[in-house]
């Protein structure tokens, strides 16, 4: 092959193989809705699958690896974890990929390896990896972050610590270390797949529990009222030989049975009411006052897990800091509606005592603190991931969570 077409070759795919690690990016961070990120952004990732990197070559990786960083965390959204997270891994897998071809194999059309192994990259994680439901703890995280140092690290030193070499035979263990942390960074990016599909599972089964338990409770006031009417001729008989005191207490019996009591129809959207029916029970029986005002349509352009996850969960954390409260003070707004295009949530509960927080959010206040208080991030995670925000406030009185986002961003879910 002549060098010019071999030359045309390698620019096309260094033109189209940036654009494979992009789409492979977006399935683990949402990119900014500005107009400049994902420009900005394909310019880092064609850096890192372009750059030409040899074993011994301590010029060409520290500036590499300082622009592909900085691009993720200025053009993606996320938690700040998440995002290390996914930049050293995808560092490591690009650095010591071309390390690996650069320095042991010195191809011509050097671009074509580069071009076949993000292409399944992205192929692979557009067919296994659920989209867009990496909304992990950051406990997870930040143990993904330790286990990818490893690999991160072992690439630094091979390239960056070892003197040049000529060809394969020239440093073997340098080419077998290379290829070890080249396979690991893909069985950490399996791993976080793998993490992520259990998440969505998690949330799912919560989920379908709060629906299950809904329409237990719905078949069983439907049999109630069954059982009633079927008693009716018997109760009009019980009641036309009564006199009048008893008469009055047997009415007031019957009006207040089970089988009067309905269940109450929120807004038009099935999984906002099933969740708010699980919580309102919760709420009676905790002797918490709520106060909701809901209107929204049957159908939402955002999951049933996400949609699920921000009601629950803001819910949960209300619930838990009016239990602190005397009775008469337990009070719980919650408000939603749809209006112009925006999607708006809001809930407020009444707070004692001074509220500690930090990153922006209230810290937890339970004993165990490595395994709770990561509701509000799930919340912030699921509001970035449809464009949106999440803002708390708090006056000494009342704790406000409001949540909001807009629906005519939202192009796929």
């Amino acid at each position: 092959m002549s060098s010019v077409w071999l030359r045309a070759l390698n620019f096309s795919c260094c033109i189209v193989t940036p654009y494979f690690v992009l789409l492979a990016l977006e399935h683990f961070l949402p990119i900014r809705s500005k107009r400049w990120a994902k420009p900005l952004l394909y310019v880092g990732c064609g850096l890192l699958v372009g750059m030409i990197i040899y074993v011994g070559d301590r010029a060409n990786l520290p500036g590499t690896l300082i622009s592909f960083a900085l691009a993720v965390f200025i053009c993606c959204e996320g938690d700040r974890l998440q995002r290390l997270s996914i930049t050293l891994i995808f560092a490591s897998l690009g650095l010591s990929f071309n390390a690996l071809m650069d320095s042991y194999f010195m191809l011509a059309a050097y671009g074509l390896p580069r071009l076949f192994v993000w292409f399944g990259v992205y192929f692979v994680l557009k067919r296994f990896a659920p989209k867009h439901e990496y909304n992990l703890p950051p406990r997870l995280w930040a143990l993904i972050d330790v286990l990818t140092l490893t690999p991160f690290a072992a690439t630094l030193i091979t390239v960056l610590l070892s003197d040049d070499i000529d060809g394969m035979s020239g440093n073997i263990q340098g080419f077998l270390l290379l290829l070890v942390v080249t396979l690991s960074s893909f069985g950490l990016l399996w791993a976080v797949v793998v993490l992520a599909r259990q998440q969505k599972l998690e949330q799912e089964k919560s989920f379908y529990e709060m629906n299950r338990v809904y329409y237990q409770n719905l078949e069983q006031q439907q049999f109630q009222v069954r059982r009633l009417r079927h008693d009716m001729a018997n109760h009009l008989q019980a009641m036309s030989a009564m006199p009048e005191p008893g008469l009055r207490e047997y009415l007031d019996g019957l009006i207040h049975s089970p089988a009067m009591e309905h269940t109450r129809r929120f807004c038009e959207n099935s999984v906002v009411n099933i969740v708010l029916a699980s919580k309102e029970a919760v709420m009676e029986q905790k002797r918490i006052s709520a106060d909701i005002k809901v209107s929204l349509p049957q159908k939402l352009p955002v999951q049933d897990v996400d949609l699920c996850a921000v009601f629950a969960n803001s819910l949960d954390n209300a619930i838990e800091a009016c239990e602190k409260l005397p009775e008469d003070q337990r009070k719980i707004s919650v408000k939603a509606r749809t209006d112009k295009g925006m999607f708006v949530f809001q809930v407020q509960n009444l707070v004692s005592g001074e509220i500690v927080w930090q990153n922006g959010v209230p810290v937890t206040t339970k004993q165990n603190a490595q395994t709770h208080g990561f509701g509000l991030a799930g919340i912030r995670e699921i509001a970035a991931r449809y464009g949106g925000s999440m803002e708390i406030t708090a006056d000494g009185k009342w704790f406000t969570l409001l949540v909001y986002f807009s629906l005519n961003e939202i192009t796929n879910y």
